[in-house]
């Protein structure tokens, strides 16, 4: 035999009649399905981990910027209408000067946590915005940037230091 419910303790809900602790099973379940699909749905953050480490490499200069000229120790190789060429005394080609300015205006880095020791070079980066920028090179434990500036280190990706310094 069933318990007889007052009219009161029944609520109706798109032509559904039941009671109080019916509907209240109903949300509970309704609450449970709802955090299974989020689960289920969302990535996993191991899984996101492992996409943003595999390609945290970023420019080192924004698109915006205008690379005007770079100094490294007595070299200065300098923007002109016909593309790069380095300033005297110099002994890079055209050719080099301007395979060394690409390399700095398409240069990735990723952030590191290794200590550089063996400082190669300061590298001075003039823009035409009258901006400058420092960087220091490194070459262990392996080829690494520092910007002095932020303190931080980075390590350059698919280059050598010959495409950097042009030696």
């Amino acid at each position: 035999m069933g318990i007889k419910m007052r009219r009161e303790e029944k609520r109706t809900v798109f032509g559904i009649t039941l009671s109080k602790r019916g509907w209240n099973n109903v949300l509970v379940y309704a609450v449970l399905l709802l955090m299974v699909l989020l689960w289920f749905s969302a990535p996993s953050s191991e899984r996101t981990f492992k996409e943003d480490a595999g390609d945290n490499a970023v420019m080192l200069l924004p698109n915006s910027s205008v690379l005007d000229s770079i100094l490294i120790d007595d070299q200065t190789i300098e923007k002109t209408d016909a593309g790069w060429r380095c300033a005297a005394p110099c002994s890079l080609s055209a050719q080099q000067a301007n395979a060394l300015a690409s390399s700095w205006q398409n240069l990735k880095i990723k952030a590191t946590d290794r200590q550089p020791e063996n400082k190669l070079v300061d590298v001075y980066l003039n823009f035409a915005d009258n901006q400058h920028a420092r960087l220091e090179l490194f070459l262990e434990p392996q080829l690494l940037l520092r910007l002095p500036q932020q303190d931080k280190v980075f390590e350059p990706v698919g280059v050598t230091i010959e495409q950097l310094v042009g030696r």
